[in-house]
C-alpha cells in the first residue's frame, strides 16, 4: 500500500477484517463466561453425621488483563505482547471466580459463605481485545509498544508464537443433516448405514449431538453421548416422554407429509411406507408396557440414574428422566413441544424420503470434528473432584 508523505493511511478497511474475531472474544470473556458458569450445577456433599448438606458453586467469573510478576516496585505491571514474543511465553491473563459454600441443615435456615476468588489458571488473551493493553492504542503508541503501526490483533501469542484460532470445519448448529456411513450399520445388528445428525448448541456455546439411527425393521434409535459413552433410546419412548399424547396422535403426525406450500397432506409414501414404520415404533413402546408419559419418563430415569451427574441420590426416576430430556435431547430448545415437533418433522419425517431415495433429500458426509466450548468441561471436572475428596476427610473428623 502506497502512502503519501506526512499522511496517515486509512486503517478502517483493515480493521473490519479482524473486527468479528475480536468482538467474538470480547463477548466470550464478558457475557460468555457468566453464562458458562451459570450453567454449571452446584456440587452437593451430604454429611450424615450432622445431617448437613454442603453445596459448592462458582459465581462472578472475571478475566484479568496480562500482568507481570512484580520483582521490584519500579517494574511495570502490564505485560506487553512484544515481551511475550521475546521471552517465548504466552500472552495470558488470570481467570478467577468466587467459590460459594452453602450449608443446609434440616430445621435450620441455610446460610452462604462466599470465599475469596479462586484462581483457575491462565487464560489466553486475544490481541486488541478489551483485556489487551493494545486495545485503544494509536499508531504512535503501538510503535512505542514495539508493535507495527498497522497492528490489527485478532490472534493469540502462545509460547512466543503467534497463533490464529479459526473454526472452519464446525458443522452448522441446530441443523439436521442426513448421513450415510458404513460405521452406522456396523454399530449393532439390524442397523442401516443411514442416520440423521443434529449438533444442538446450548446458550453457553457447549453442544450435544443427537443421532437418529434407522433400523432395517423400520424403527429408529436415538443416540446421545453421556460421559464419553453413547446410549441408545427407542424413538417411540422419547416421543411419548416429551409430551402427553396418544398413540393415534403420534401415528397421524408421523404419517403426514408436507406439500411445498407447508400444508399437511396424505401421500403414497406417507401412508404406506411411514404408516408401517409408525406402527412398529408404537408397538415397541407397547411391548415394554409403557402407556403413559410418566411411565416413559420413569423408564428412562431408571436406566440413566447411574450415569447422570449433578443429581441427588434421592431423586426419583421421574425427575431423572426429565433431566435426561432437558440436558441431552435437543438442548437448544426449552419447550418439550418444540422438541417433539422437531423429532417428528425434521427427523422422523425424513425417513421415508431418505430410504426411498426420492431425490428430495441428499445425504451429507464431510469429515468434521464435533466441538464443545473450551474450559467448560475442565471447570466441571474440578467441581466434581470435590465429591471424591471431601467425604473421606469428613470421616476423619472425630
Amino acid at each position: 500500500m502506497v502512502v503519501m508523505p506526512n499522511t496517515t493511511p486509512d486503517m478502517e478497511p483493515l480493521r473490519e477484517l479482524f473486527r468479528h474475531q475480536i468482538e467474538s472474544f470480547d463477548y466470550m470473556s464478558d457475557k460468555g463466561l457468566s453464562i458458562l458458569f451459570d450453567s454449571i450445577k452446584p456440587v452437593k456433599i451430604h454429611d450424615p453425621t450432622v445431617n448437613m448438606t454442603l453445596s459448592i458453586s462458582l459465581e462472578n467469573p472475571e478475566l484479568h488483563s496480562p500482568k507481570k510478576e512484580l520483582l521490584s516496585r519500579t517494574m511495570h505491571a502490564d505485560l506487553l505482547p512484544h515481551e511475550c514474543r521475546q521471552a517465548k511465553i504466552s500472552y495470558t491473563g488470570k481467570l478467577t471466580a468466587d467459590v460459594c459454600f452453602k450449608y443446609e441443615t434440616v430445621g435450620k435456615r441455610p446460610f452462604t459463605v462466599r470465599d475469596e476468588s479462586y484462581n483457575f489458571g491462565q487464560f489466553p488473551i486475544m490481541l486488541k481485545s478489551k483485556h489487551c493493553h493494545l486495545r485503544d492504542a494509536d499508531p504512535q503508541k503501538l510503535v512505542a509498544y514495539k508493535e507495527e503501526p498497522s497492528e490489527m490483533g485478532g490472534y493469540f501469542i502462545l509460547n512466543g508464537l503467534e497463533r490464529v484460532v479459526r473454526l472452519l470445519i464446525l458443522p452448522k448448529r441446530n441443523y439436521p443433516t442426513s448421513m450415510v456411513r458404513n460405521s452406522f450399520s456396523d454399530r449393532r445388528e439390524g442397523y442401516t448405514d443411514k442416520a440423521v445428525v443434529i449438533r444442538c448448541e446450548r446458550q453457553n456455546q457447549s453442544s450435544v449431538s443427537v443421532k437418529l439411527y434407522y433400523l432395517r425393521n423400520g424403527s429408529a434409535r436415538i443416540g446421545i453421548w453421556i460421559q464419553g459413552k453413547e446410549y441408545l433410546l427407542p424413538v417411540g419412548i422419547v416421543l411419548k416422554a416429551l409430551v402427553d399424547t396418544t398413540d393415534h396422535e403420534i401415528y397421524v403426525s408421523l404419517t403426514c407429509s408436507y406439500s411445498e406450500r407447508g400444508e399437511t397432506e396424505k401421500g403414497t409414501v406417507g401412508t404406506q411406507l411411514m404408516g408401517e414404520r409408525a406402527k412398529i415404533i408404537l408397538d415397541e413402546v407397547r411391548d415394554l408396557s409403557l402407556f403413559t408419559r410418566r411411565q416413559c419418563l420413569e423408564h428412562i430415569g431408571e436406566h440413566f440414574k447411574l450415569v447422570m451427574e449433578g443429581l441427588e441420590e434421592e431423586e426419583s426416576n421421574f425427575d431423572v428422566g426429565n433431566a435426561v430430556l432437558q440436558e441431552y435431547i435437543f438442548v437448544h430448545l426449552d419447550n418439550n413441544y418444540d422438541k417433539f415437533n422437531l423429532l417428528i418433522s425434521d427427523f422422523c419425517a425424513r425417513q421415508p424420503r431418505f430410504l426411498a431415495k426420492s431425490g428430495r433429500l441428499t445425504p451429507w458426509s464431510p469429515d468434521y470434528h464435533l466441538s464443545q466450548a473450551f474450559c467448560h468441561l475442565s471447570i466441571v471436572r474440578r467441581l466434581k473432584l470435590l465429591t471424591t475428596l471431601v467425604p473421606p476427610q469428613l470421616k476423619k473428623i472425630p
